[in-house]
């Protein structure tokens, strides 16, 4: 190997007792938690225990190293003579041949085993990343917002991060919420579009994103929808990869598309509406909503231990696709949930005015017929008065530009 990655052990140094309980946001030992009793009360890790753990790590490496005869990491990458091949303990073991990944070649012998150059360059400034920086610059700095449009591929990854670093180191990650920047961006995104999006960064994508869009966002707004002219029903189609709204705290995403896998996986606080989700969706939720206009994968809500979610059954087979583990789910046209109708008929119409969603405009239009297939997924501790209360205070008036799109007249062309 030539880098090396620590995460487990050095959770352990900090007391982590590997409990696999991480996902219920109740860890004993105050590591893997938001509840700040917890973190408060049992929390015991400080940075010397770390700096003890990797002291001790150096020390055992130098040991080996002696015994190998080598004096440094360098010296020893790629020289598998050193390894030394096990019988195996099943068949399927016994069965692999390992000698195309031992093979040594002598003519090779003298020539260095490890990378010799840099497989990550610093900042480049030909990069769409960093050419945005520089043109907004100006506007984060006066706090002015503004409206820009730029060309995206797939090899502009993270796009936004970088102005959410200025947005955050100057203002707060929030600071910008009543001055907002919004990009107009074409294309195809490669991965983490949106990722740590601070609030006040707006950014409406006419085209697709990789995985990882939204990851960690705090604010802001991430907008996805088809190119113009899109032969192909949105519905039905992906426009975002997987693990889309990981870890996020805060922020909107629509999108007038499929999501792929693990849509708003450890989402603690933002808000999603897609129009169908692959497998594990909103799995370990701990907070934040997610509206799913369309089919979902297996295994929705595995481990979502706050947040809700609405979901639309169309086909009815919804309880197979959810691991009732942790959650429940309600009908919408049960007359107790109307803090909850009025809630997702308002996601919808925000829904539908920022993406022109065609489909979103159907559900609208006739939305007093479609909420009766909609379900309301929450976790079983999550007590349906206190819910309500919450989303009633959500739960507004739908836009009067989404009222009139959805009337009658609306072209429902996707």
């Amino acid at each position: 190997a030539e880098s090396f990655g620590f995460g487990t052990s050095t959770m352990v140094a900090l007391g982590c007792k590997y409990l696999r309980v991480c996902h219920l946001n109740n860890c004993p030992t105050g590591v893997a938690t938001q509840e700040r009793r917890l973190r408060r009360d049992h929390f015991v890790g400080t940075v010397e225990m770390v700096m003890n753990l990797f002291r001790f790590l150096a020390t055992e490496v130098r040991e080996w190293l002696a015994v190998l005869g080598a004096r440094s990491m360098a010296e020893i990458i790629g020289r598998t003579e050193l390894l030394e091949v096990l019988p195996g303990e099943l068949r399927r073991q016994r069965n692999l041949d390992l000698a195309p990944l031992l093979h040594q070649d002598p003519a090779a012998a003298d020539q260095p085993r490890f990378c010799q150059v840099d497989s990550n360059q610093p900042y480049d400034q030909a990069l769409l990343a960093e050419r945005m920086v520089t043109q907004l610059l100006p506007a984060v700095e006066g706090r002015r917002g503004g409206e820009y449009r730029f060309a995206v591929t797939s090899r502009d990854r993270a796009i936004g991060a970088r102005l959410s670093g200025e947005i955050a180191r100057r203002h707060g990650d929030q600071g910008m919420a009543d001055a907002p920047l919004v990009l107009r961006l074409e294309g195809c995104a490669g991965q983490s579009f949106g990722a740590w999006n601070a609030g006040g960064l707006h950014m409406h994508l006419e085209g697709d994103a990789n995985d990882y869009v939204g990851k960690g966002m705090a604010g802001g707004r991430l907008v996805l929808f088809p190119p113009a002219g899109s032969a192909f029903v949105s519905r039905d189609t992906p426009i975002m990869g997987n693990t889309c709204l990981y870890g996020a705290t805060g922020g909107e995403i629509y999108a007038a598309g499929r999501a792929g896998e693990r849509l708003g996986v450890r989402n603690s606080g933002a808000l999603a509406v897609v129009e169908g989700v692959g497998d594990h969706g909103c799995e370990y939720m701990t907070g934040g909503v997610v509206a799913v206009l369309g089919t979902t994968g297996y295994n929705f809500g595995a481990g979502m231990t706050g947040g809700l979610a609405y979901v639309l059954d169309e086909q009815g087979d919804f309880e197979g696709r959810c691991n009732a583990e942790l959650v429940e789910w309600l009908p919408l046209s049960d007359p107790r949930l109307e803090p909850c109708r009025r809630h997702l008929r308002s996601l919808i119409s925000e829904f539908g005015v920022l993406t022109g969603s065609a489909w979103g405009y159907e559900l609208l239009r006739d939305f007093d017929s479609w909420a009766g297939r909609f379900l309301l997924v929450k976790p079983r501790a999550q007590k349906l008065a206190l819910l309500l209360a919450e989303v009633g205070d959500r739960a507004g008036t739908p836009p009067p530009q989404a009222v009139a799109a959805a009337g009658p007249a609306l072209d429902l062309v996707q």
